[in-house]
């Protein structure tokens, strides 16, 4: 009988590690699934702005090498693991274990999946396009009121027409 006991107590105690996930587990499994499919759309953001930093170094003629490798770690510290791992921080120390469970349960359930599907369709260039066309006008507008010349913008707006 005590072996039987002994069994059932080593087992229970073997498989509870792995289905009790810790907060964080939880909170880094989330931002994987979540977060993790959108990194490449926010490195492209990141990147575009530390070359337009060190265009604007260059331009004004206070770009050095230092600048230059400045800007070459910064990119290289921005990858999906650490951007993974940043996210995965704020929500373990923001949010409760089971509001982890309860939001990783509905983003890897149907009705989860074809919400994110949804949610990608809206970050589209396309459907942005309202958008970006309404600033280039109010800067090309704010250009031409301050006396310069919108032509240099005609080519950048171009692409949301």
């Amino acid at each position: 009988m005590k072996s039987w006991i002994l069994a059932a107590a080593l087992g229970m105690t073997a498989i509870a590690p792995a289905s009790a996930q810790t907060t964080q587990a939880l909170a880094y499994k989330l931002a994987e699934v979540t977060v993790g499919e959108n990194f490449k759309d926010v490195k492209v953001l990141i990147d575009g702005a530390f070359d337009n930093l060190q265009k604007t170094a260059a331009a004004s003629g206070k770009s050095d090498r230092t600048l230059e490798i400045w800007v070459e770690e910064m990119k290289n510290a921005m990858n999906r693991e650490n951007f993974i791992k940043v996210i995965g921080d704020v929500w373990a120390r923001d949010m409760t274990r089971d509001e982890l469970q309860q939001a990783l349960d509905f983003v890897t359930s149907p009705v989860g999946r074809k919400f994110q599907m949804a949610s990608e369709t809206v970050k589209s260039p396309r459907n942005l396009a309202p958008i970006f066309r309404d600033a280039c006008d109010r800067a090309k507008s704010r250009v031409t009121a301050a006396g310069g010349k919108a032509t240099d913008l005609d080519a950048a707006c171009s692409q949301f027409r």
